[in-house]
């Protein structure tokens, strides 16, 4: 089985990668992590994947080669998004990334978006659920790849993931993987991304007045689609 865990940017796939692992890591099972850092790199793994063994990739950009790969019977697709202004300051935050420059990547990211959700058998995680209703976006991701965890098996499993957001990034990857294939076994259980803090509506704080109002005024058919407070 192999779990495409990709979406819009900075809108929780670190936290699921996190969780996919702990789902398999509870299960003592054998798995390979790949967190490819190009378009290259992301062709090449899927090119080369084994349908029958697992693997966990993590990307963004969502290729011709991805949408053909994820037909497979074997890959779960896992869709993230979260409201476009508060992809833009963390963009801007994390990536050190301009503000012009990271809402063209937003705008860019948000165009790939109808052709991820009708992917077959897809889960569409909302930024805000991760927030705000983890134990049931545990238990429900779960259960898309075939197994019925325990409710206390999920609890245990959300605050592992919360505590690992409240640590240094040294603390919480133990070693830096991204881009690396790592096999992860019963032995060997490393983080490998950075899970960061949850924030929703952190653009209210982080943007100035005038980039506020731009950030409103750009993506307002995206804030009415989606349902977000203006």
């Amino acid at each position: 089985m192999i779990i495409f865990n990709f979406g819009i940017p900075n809108s929780g796939t670190d936290w699921s990668q996190a969780v996919f692992k702990k789902i398999w890591e509870s299960q003592n099972y054998t798995f390979q992590v790949e967190e490819p850092t190009s378009i290259e790199d992301l062709n090449q793994i899927i090119g080369t994947m084994n349908v029958h063994e697992r693997m966990i990739l993590k990307f963004d950009l969502l290729t011709e080669e991805a949408i053909q790969a994820a037909q497979q019977d074997a890959v779960r697709p896992f869709y993230h998004y979260r409201d476009p202004r508060d992809v833009v300051c963390t963009s801007m935050e994390v990536q050190q990334a301009s503000f012009s420059d990271a809402v063209e990547a937003t705008v860019s990211a948000y165009q790939e978006i109808h052709h991820a959700l009708p992917l077959p058998g897809i889960m569409v995680i909302p930024y805000e659920h991760i927030a705000e209703n983890a134990d049931a976006l545990i238990f429900q991701m779960a259960t898309q790849l075939g197994i019925l965890l325990k409710l206390d098996a999920v609890s245990r499993i959300a605050e592992e993931v919360r505590e690992l957001a409240t640590q240094p990034a040294a603390l919480a990857t133990g070693e830096t993987t991204t881009g690396a294939s790592v096999r992860i076994d019963q032995e060997h259980t490393t983080e490998t991304s950075v899970v960061q803090p949850l924030r929703i509506g952190k653009w209210r704080d982080d943007l100035s007045q005038s980039e506020q109002a731009m950030v409103n005024r750009f993506f307002k058919p995206l804030v009415t689609q989606f349902g977000y407070a203006e």
